[in-house]
């Protein structure tokens, strides 16, 4: 990957070492402005692999030049804010367009004519249809990240409108971290778009994956408990939004500081559970799926799947908040023997084993460690063993606390003793 100076010296300021595969694979093919499909599991820096290259065939002219779609406001805040942080390196300005926020503020930035706009396809499409100052005459290259998500069904109405109006030409780039249906259909004949696929054993991520056998009702307590783990930070992932606010007021109440991200909650409380868990002021971020694309955490230590995962996607998407750019990560399902069993069976697609773990002594450890602490002796176990000269000593504080039906026992001998006294034994 060959970088103009100022990005090789900012990449290094940066301490990135060498390219990641995928990083690698993309460059050329952008440079060159084919089409492709990009497939790297997530964490490997597909952000900066088509990001990277492409700002070095834009031109500081005040044109639309890029247009970066992705399907979530966290995301395209995260795209944008990477973008807005390169490409001013080489002048060039970036807008970034969310569906929620105040859509005339959004088109009075446009004055500013920038060259690449990350964006949600709905609200692109509305400044499309509402402005003037939206123009895509110029556009030379469209990507579509988390696209096999990107264009299922919700969104594809809105991607079509775009095409639309875009060149023939135009160059285009579907980046995700799996092979979903609406990205082979791409790639499968009779079409000509060449699949660059990089896959876990390319790039060696390291992950741990684990398991923790419980029950439905045991998860919350489970939870508290792995909170109260050295250096534990993660991001919970839930099925169902009221699960997950019923599970939150627990943990509250029991002292662990969590935030909450799903839909139902405002632009702005999305934003600060974001920002107050990257700068690690609570333990958890409890969340839906709506986490589980693209969402960057530096070094993230832990992931925890509250309920079982169906489907392999799934498991990766989420997963893949760890790991990332080759920090350590631990992925954790919380399940009970039927589960463990059928999330072992989907994962052995990728060939990977889970492994048991228990919570013991604010740790996470293997199950033999409380099983070797159970068989050790303990305090109660060796004063039973105390040497004979001690006996009269342990027999006298026996009696002492043998409690009140030992003192009427002991009245009753000496009433006995009493009434026996002169008359003759026999």
């Amino acid at each position: 990957m060959r970088l103009e100076e100022d990005l090789k010296k900012y990449w290094h300021n940066k301490g990135f070492d060498a390219a990641t595969p995928i990083q690698k694979a993309v460059y050329q093919p952008i440079i060159e402005k084919q089409s492709f499909v990009a497939i790297s599991p997530t964490g490997t820096g597909k952000t900066l692999a088509y990001l990277l290259p492409l700002i070095q065939t834009i031109e500081a002219n005040n044109v639309l030049q890029v247009i970066i779609l992705a399907p979530s406001q966290e995301l395209v805040k995260q795209i944008g804010e990477v973008a807005q942080e390169w490409a001013q390196l080489l002048g060039l300005k970036t807008q970034v367009i969310l569906g929620g926020a105040n859509i005339s503020r959004q088109i009075e930035q446009l004055k500013d004519k920038p060259e690449i706009i990350v964006a949600t396809p709905g609200r692109f499409v509305e400044l499309l249809n509402q402005t003037r100052k939206l123009k895509v005459h110029m556009v030379k290259t469209i990507v579509y990240d988390e696209a096999d998500y990107l264009w299922q069904d919700e969104h594809r109405p809105a991607l079509e409108q775009i095409e639309k109006r875009l060149d023939k030409d135009v160059q285009k780039i579907w980046v995700s971290a799996t092979l979903g249906a609406p990205l082979l259909s791409l790639v499968q004949a009779p079409t000509t778009i060449p699949l660059i696929h990089m896959t876990s054993q390319d790039n060696k991520l390291p992950i741990e994956h684990y398991y923790i056998l419980t029950t439905d009702r045991q998860k919350p307590q489970l939870l508290k408990r792995l909170g109260q783990v050295d250096n534990m930070q993660a991001i919970v992932f839930f099925e169902q939004v009221n699960e997950l606010d019923q599970v939150a007021s627990k943990l509250i109440y029991d002292g662990i500081k969590v935030a909450v991200l799903h839909s139902q909650v405002s632009k702005f409380e999305r934003q600060h559970a974001i920002e107050s868990f990257k700068a690690g002021e609570v333990t958890y971020l409890l969340t839906t799926d709506l986490a589980g694309r693209g969402m960057d955490i530096p070094a993230l230590p832990y992931a925890i799947h509250y309920n079982r995962v169906n489907n392999l996607d799934t498991y990766f998407h989420r997963s893949g908040r760890v790991g990332r750019m080759g920090h350590k990560g631990v992925v954790i399902s919380l399940v009970n023997e039927q589960e463990h069993r059928d999330l072992q069976k989907i994962l052995d697609a990728r060939s990977i084993q889970l492994t048991e773990k228990i919570v013991f002594q604010q740790a996470i450890v293997d199950p033999e460690v409380r099983e070797i602490e159970k068989e050790a002796p303990t305090n109660a176990q060796s004063n039973q063993t105390k040497s004979p000269a001690s006996k009269p000593r342990l027999a006298k504080e026996r009696t002492a606390n043998a409690g009140p039906k030992a003192n009427v026992k002991k009245r009753k001998v000496r009433l006995k003793k009493k009434k026996d006294k002169g008359k003759p034994k026999r």
